[in-house]
């Protein structure tokens, strides 16, 4: 499997090395130098430097062979522009996005993203859980 992953923060990174060790192929896409070569150092040449919004980095990426493209930055907007590029500029098969604002789902359901994955609410579910288990002794 080729997978693009774009936004090298630490779920970006977690996931190309999982995918990496195993044995899969993959490009991190990012705005910054620092973490591009950080990549670089760890994993060999797996990065590319730029926007993953914009068509030209994609390509460069090799997005037209690519069976999924997973959005991974701390940006909706640029997380569902990255999607929306993928499916209908390259033809990518699968598509994931991380987004922050809960309201955003179903934007980006309706828009074809395959998987969404939505921070604030698996954050808040947890915190939820944990705090229903807690057993509170009257005072």
């Amino acid at each position: 499997m080729y997978a693009i992953i774009v936004g090298a923060g630490t779920a970006g990174e977690a996931v190309a090395a999982w995918l990496i060790n195993a044995g899969h192929e993959v490009t991190v896409v990012d705005r910054s130098v620092a973490k591009c070569e950080s990549l670089e150092d760890s994993f060999g040449d797996v990065a590319v430097l730029g926007d993953g919004a914009e068509h030209e980095v994609l390509a460069k990426a090799g997005a037209n062979r690519a069976d999924v493209l997973i959005a991974a930055t701390g940006m909706d907007d640029v997380n569902l522009v990255s999607c929306q590029m993928a499916i209908h500029r390259f033809a990518v098969g699968h598509t994931i996005a991380v987004i922050q604002n809960t309201e955003y789902e179903e934007l980006f359901q309706n828009l074809g993203v395959g998987t969404v994955i939505n921070t604030t609410k698996l954050i808040t579910d947890n915190m939820m859980r944990a705090l229903s288990e807690i057993q509170v002794e009257d005072s």
